[in-house]
């Protein structure tokens, strides 16, 4: 089933510290001493996006976050959790066209036997973001045109929030009390469910 996000927004205020300082970096020099860095290359927003056996939805996924009408630097980060089919092939396919569009490209993964979650997928895809903001996108979602836009302009406005937003089901009418719940989830519903997912809440967070 897929889900595209609707273009009215919602925004809870959180209790929980949205903007710590920026993320701190480890490195090894030569001499073996570790140092701690301040990563000065950062971009507006960092689509997350964890990745486990989606190549059939990933074109329309891509392409969806090809077309944004965001105006500010954007990257997407993916993480592939011991995909048995080819969807880091799917996604590297796309990397010359999102580069192309100013959309910075990261992907890792592993090889494990068995996947390890999408919480572990997405922790991972955070640790190698450098988004000032985070976008959460499923792999077999799609994004309207306008998604990221709204989403860092709610974000910008209302500090120390979660910001989300109403979906629409593809096919219409498929999963009638899924689509009920999520679009009414309230404030402490929506951390809740972020906090299911064991996600690192290192910046502000964007989410459907």
């Amino acid at each position: 089933m897929r889900r595209s996000e609707d273009t009215e927004q919602q925004v809870w205020e959180s209790e929980v510290d949205m903007n710590p300082p920026k993320r701190l970096r480890t490195t090894e020099t030569l001499t073996g001493v570790k140092e701690r860095e301040v990563e000065k290359s950062t971009v507006d927003v960092s689509i997350v996006m964890p990745v486990y056996n989606a190549s059939c939805w990933l074109d329309e996924c891509l392409q969806a976050i090809l077309v944004q009408d965001f105006s500010g630097s954007m990257e997407l980060s993916v993480f592939d959790d011991a995909s048995t089919d080819d969807s880091k092939k799917v996604v590297e396919g796309w990397r010359e066209r999102l580069e192309a569009k100013g959309i910075s490209v990261v992907i890792s993964g592993h090889n494990s036997e068995q996947p390890k979650g999408v919480g572990y997928a997405k922790n991972k895809a955070i640790c190698q973001s450098r988004g000032q903001y985070l976008c959460f996108q499923d792999a077999d979602d799609i994004m309207l045109p306008q998604r990221v836009r709204l989403q860092y302009e709610a974000s910008v406005l209302h500090k120390n929030t979660l910001i989300g937003c109403r979906v629409q089901r593809v096919p219409e009418g498929s999963t009638e009390r899924y689509t009920r719940w999520i679009n009414t989830l309230s404030q402490d519903q929506l951390i809740t469910q972020m906090g299911s997912h064991k996600v690192t809440s290192e910046y502000t967070l964007i989410d459907a």
